[in-house]
């Protein structure tokens, strides 16, 4: 599918990364960032604020061609239908800065892995309506769920289409071990 082949994420990135600046810049240039609570997020912004706005108004500007390939696509159907994740979800309280266990360290020569159809970045970079559901339960019964994805103003669509699913099946109804 050509829409997988444009740079979604990377355009989804660069525009949260140049507004997200701009939201905290009081924030930010006053140096009470210094006083989040997370390390991470104490620095994170500085960069944030450092993105150049050639960069931005290119992402912004290569909006209209991405939108007009996942249009066309998305046109041919009542919705897409792609995993949410490509992960279960994680145990609760689990720090999502350390790795998960019995996730084994990449090696540095590895080649990187097929990436997943994008389609949560690039119905966020489109801004088309979306609905995750559950789908079941992977390993330690976590749960996992499916996205639908649908053309701008077919918010309608996908919540029968939801419905429809959810009558039929019962995930939606069962609850992970707490």
């Amino acid at each position: 599918m050509p829409f997988l082949d444009l740079p979604y994420r990377e355009a989804v990135g660069l525009i949260v990364e140049a507004e997200g600046g701009a939201a905290f810049r009081d924030l930010i240039e006053s140096g009470k960032v210094k006083q989040l609570r997370d390390a991470a997020d104490r620095v994170g912004g500085y960069a944030m604020i450092m993105t150049r706005a050639a960069d931005y108004v290119d992402a912004m500007r290569s909006r209209v061609a991405m939108r007009a390939q996942l249009d066309a696509l998305v046109a041919r159907y009542d919705a897409l239908v792609a995993p949410t994740r490509t992960r279960l979800a994680p145990p609760i309280g689990r720090d999502f800065d350390v790795p998960a266990p019995g996730t084994p360290p990449a090696p540095a020569a590895a080649p990187a892995p097929a990436r997943p159809p994008a389609t949560i970045p690039a119905g966020n970079l489109a801004g088309l309506p979306a609905l995750a559901l559950p789908m079941g339960f992977g390993k330690d019964r976590l749960p996992t769920s499916l996205q639908l994805l649908g053309r701008a103003f077919s918010e309608e669509t996908l919540v029968a289409l939801a419905s429809a699913y959810q009558g039929m099946t019962d995930w939606h109804r069962q609850r992970p071990p707490v």
